[in-house]
């Protein structure tokens, strides 16, 4: 009976590492999303022939703009900071499965009280 309850929390470990990786991926990505959007401006003000610092200024700006009109819709981030809340208590309902499988082994293990 003990490979059962090895069983049941190696599968609760690798359920909550996939879910502790799916959540930082996505609120790293939302990190990440403006800093790449940045140097994106920066490559095409490049590109067209803008000096580097110029180029810089104008993709700061550019961006500056970008986040002032979501921060003009409330509802955009706030459903944004839903879904990622949404997925750390969906996994963490998933793992909360495992319990029952774990306990009822621990108890079969200890024999009838």
């Amino acid at each position: 009976m003990k490979i059962d309850i090895f069983l049941a929390k190696t599968f609760k470990f690798v359920v909550f590492v996939l879910f502790t990786f799916m959540t930082l991926v996505y609120f790293g990505v939302m990190l990440l999303l403006p800093l790449d959007i940045l140097t994106q401006i920066i490559r095409i003000f490049h590109g067209i022939g803008l000096p580097t610092v110029l180029a810089a200024g104008l993709g700061i700006s550019a961006v500056g703009y970008i986040g002032y009109l979501i921060s003009r819709m409330p509802e955009l981030y706030k459903l944004l900071v839903d879904i990622g809340v949404q997925l750390i208590s969906f996994g963490y309902s998933q793992i909360q499965r495992f319990d029952p499988i774990i306990n009822s082994g621990k108890q079969t293990e200890a024999g009838p009280a």
